[in-house]
């Protein structure tokens, strides 16, 4: 099995990994995630987009790090980025409280998009595949000591849209996801395992 390199930090990409049976070296980017809007007019673009910049950048942090002459295999580069759509326009990781209560009221008792985007790269080949994954999201109506309450933890901080799925369900949220909900938490698991299985399978001897 070839070597696959995450580019990120975050504990619940490594982890929808791990329990899809991948076992991923984490290196994070340098890049800061917000500062990179591509396009206010594509969500979609600016996912894709930042996804493969993402991979270019721990691409050549790896290649700083290594022997590029060794006859290793380089591995295969995963990356990936997720944000919220709210009628076309992107909602990212809000920085304050008062960010984080304004973008889950203007979610909710409705519904909106989360797109991640994803970029592979093949170190060998360096062929890449980058793509999205959309899966839409409802949001009933929230109390507002429920609301009150979990501004307070700082569960928001470092979550696109300010929350993450997986915790606001089992904290009996009326939270609805159609499509992947893997995508929703930071990768499109049902779709990306045949394409990660298909490269870390490959053979270069032929």
């Amino acid at each position: 099995m070839r070597k696959l390199w995450l580019a990120s930090s975050s504990p619940r990409r490594r982890l929808l990994l791990e329990n899809s049976g991948f076992f991923p070296q984490c290196l994070s980017s340098d890049l800061d995630d917000d500062l990179l809007r591509i396009s206010n007019d594509s969500v979609l673009a600016t996912c894709a987009a930042r996804a493969w910049f993402k991979a270019e950048s721990v691409h050549d942090l790896i290649l700083e790090r290594t022997d590029v002459s060794s006859d290793e295999d380089p591995g295969v580069l995963l990356a990936a980025d997720t944000l919220c759509d709210l009628d076309g326009s992107p909602l990212g990781k809000p920085p304050t409280r008062e960010d984080a209560e304004a973008m889950i009221r203007s979610m909710t008792a409705r519904s909106h998009r989360t797109v991640t985007g994803v970029a592979i790269l093949d170190r060998a080949s360096m062929e890449r595949a980058i793509w999205c994954d959309v899966a839409e999201v409802e949001l009933g109506a929230l109390s507002e000591d429920a609301l009150s309450s979990y501004l307070d933890s700082g569960d928001w901080m470092g979550k696109s849209g300010g929350y993450n799925l997986s915790d606001r369900i089992n904290a009996g949220w009326p939270v609805f996801c159609h499509g992947d909900p893997a995508t929703v938490m930071g990768l499109p698991i049902k779709r990306l395992v045949p394409e990660l299985e298909a490269l870390l399978k490959k053979d270069l001897s032929t």
